[in-house]
């Protein structure tokens, strides 16, 4: 998100103000919030003409989705400082206009339900509150850079907000943001959650959490939590923020990065064991690595946003792919993982990304496009940036170091990018200035890279740039142990599907068939529900598939279209590659001044 010149101030009054201030004052507040409804009031003045929009956002940055929040809006109105009502209509899905009388002043009030536990939405009931700002605010077209300020008001028993915003002095619950991009990126936390920080290099850093277990350690996640903040400060070489907050609630699943903090859901449970705080950590590392990586050093497309429409770029891989490289490598530099572990992590994504179908489809350009997308056959045809990214920036890392006799690397390009587009030019890179920083720091052409690597499907030579470092990969395919038939089922609960009669709870109905599998060449469909396997009623198909061998030909019964139709399949073996990380024997001085280099 651009980090604008001017600063504002909008600001919430608990009362109505005796004068209208030059900016716009929201106050949120939740009577009755086990009804799941925020009441919103937007004040407003220096309104000009006989009407005004206002918009709310179709989406939020740093989820590449249409989210459409202006679905959950009811009860719009409008009045002027009086307190008279003035018209209002609906224009479009997230557009109201409202008529304006001779002053320019203006009320809005406005309900949003909020009721979907996910990062990228809002929630309320009467134990928590959590917003995010796209899904609360309208704006004015025009006037984004424009200041605000929010007051909150808790419902009673409630004591606690959080967010990334700065407080204003003196209100309590009140806080400010230089402009609409900061107030769209500033999520807010609300109920009696658990508070406590650390600092590094004397800023603060909150830590605002719910649902963590008793059994954890509070002062090992904030110890923690400090290792990778100033590992990635060190390298980064400054911290770019007067406050960071991380908010962390449970009971749900994923995580989004804001300029002055983050919002992650995870189950508190996984914390217990080592291996699950460790992806933890690295959950959290990945997060608080797009304060640098996404909100400051950006593609050229995400910022200044449109807030209408998709914000297409062709390089989420690198974006969220490099960050999904550093968040172990952070961890590891930190002390918290091992060498083994971090490879491991590295293996998996390589892994994940070369196993699937999708890698013969789609590029890595193409998958940050398709992102907006929601192909029916979406697990067969794309890939993730989060897996094929970290193998960019892990072969990149590796060629920067050998190509400088391990002087460069791909932290300096970070550091490059940050000084010259985001101090200096203010703005984002172009996917060619990438480039050109890239080959910079290596002094040489990266054409096999970007050229084959990024843009194609190309395979890849990852046995080349992995012994750059001294390591050596398992690319060697091997079968998976068992038959492979190549199609997921599940209890259908009742649901029928292809326009057929509902199947019989419990069910078997087929969710996917992989590409270029037995069950797609012998004719399986999504959406078949299975009777019976060789004469036996089928209950649960990896169940009834255990005791087969690879090459033995099935007779399988499904129903389809309200018709019973039996399929002869040959069972086939699940080839796969485990992609697995090691350091080389006898490597050579610079390859082992590489691996220590990357591992520090």
């Amino acid at each position: 998100m651009l980090i604008r010149k001017s600063f504002f101030y909008l600001a919430i009054l608990i009362a109505a103000p005796q004068a209208w201030p030059q900016s716009f004052d929201f106050t949120i507040s939740m009577d009755h919030p086990v009804n799941h409804y925020y009441h919103v009031e937007l004040r407003c003045d220096a309104l000009k003409g006989a009407s005004q929009d206002f918009k709310m956002p179709v989406w939020m940055p740093g989820y590449y989705r249409i989210m459409d929040y202006s679905k959950d809006v009811v009860n719009f109105h409008a009045a002027d400082a009086g307190g008279h009502p003035l018209a209002s209509t609906r224009i479009d899905k997230n557009t109201w206009r409202v008529k304006l009388d001779e002053s320019g002043r203006a009320v809005i009030s406005y309900d949003v339900y909020a009721f979907t536990r996910f990062v990228g939405n809002s929630y309320l009931d009467d134990q928590r509150g959590y917003f995010v700002g796209p899904g609360m605010y309208v704006y004015v077209p025009g006037m984004i850079d424009h200041p605000a300020t929010v007051h909150i008001k808790l419902p009673a028993g409630w004591s606690s907000v959080a967010n990334g915003l700065d407080p204003v002095a003196g209100e309590p619950n009140t806080f400010s943001a230089a402009n609409f991009d900061l107030l769209y990126d500033c999520p807010t936390l609300l109920g009696n959650q658990e508070h406590f920080q650390f600092e590094v290099n004397g800023v603060p850093h909150f830590i605002v959490a719910e649902d963590v277990p008793a059994s954890i350690d509070r002062a090992r996640i904030a110890a923690d939590l400090k290792r990778i903040v100033a590992t990635a400060t060190g390298m980064m070489g400054e911290i770019p923020y007067k406050h960071y907050t991380f908010l962390l609630m449970g009971r749900g699943a994923g995580g989004v990065e804001h300029l002055t903090s983050a919002a992650m859901l995870f189950n508190g449970e996984s914390l217990n064991t080592p291996e699950g705080y460790r992806r933890w950590l690295s959950f959290a590392a990945h997060e608080y690595f797009h304060t640098y990586n996404v909100k400051r050093i950006r593609p050229i497309a995400l910022g200044p946003f449109d807030y209408d429409r998709e914000n297409f770029t062709t390089m989420l891989w690198e974006a969220e792919g490099f960050t999904s490289y550093y968040q172990d490598l952070l961890v590891e530099r930190a002390g918290l993982m091992t060498p083994a572990q971090y490879f491991a992590t590295l293996s998996n994504n390589i892994s994940t990304y070369e196993n699937s179908p999708g890698h013969r489809f789609q590029s890595a350009a193409e998958s940050s496009i398709a992102t907006w997308l929601h192909g029916e056959d979406a697990a067969n045809t794309t890939i993730s940036y989060y897996n094929k990214g970290p193998a960019i920036a892990a072969m990149l890392d590796y060629k920067i170091r050998a190509e400088t006799g391990n002087t460069k690397s791909l932290d300096d390009v970070m550091r490059a990018l940050y000084e010259e587009y985001f101090k200096q030019k203010r703005r984002g890179f172009t996917d060619q200035e990438f480039r050109a920083v890239c080959e910079r720091m290596a002094g040489t052409p990266l054409d096999e890279i970007f050229d084959d690597y990024v843009a194609t499907t190309g395979d890849i030579d990852y046995q080349k740039y992995f012994a750059l470092a001294g390591l050596k990969i398992d690319t060697e395919s091997r079968a998976r142990p068992g038959a492979y038939l190549g199609a997921t089922a599940g209890n259908s609960g009742g649901r029928g599907g292809r326009g057929g009669p509902a199947p019989q709870n419990g069910a078997q109905v087929i969710s996917r068939i992989d590409y270029d599998s037995p069950a797609s060449r012998a004719g399986l469909s999504d959406g078949d529900e299975i009777l019976a396997i060789g004469g036996e009623r089928v209950t649960n198909l990896n169940d009834s598939l255990r005791a087969r061998k690879p090459g033995e030909r099935i007779k399988v019964l499904v129903a389809r279209d309200g018709r019973i139709r039996e399929i002869e399949v040959e069972l086939g073996s699940k080839m796969e590659r485990s992609f697995k990380i090691e350091p080389a024997e006898n490597p050579t001085p610079l390859q082992s001044s590489i691996l220590k280099g990357i591992l520090k």
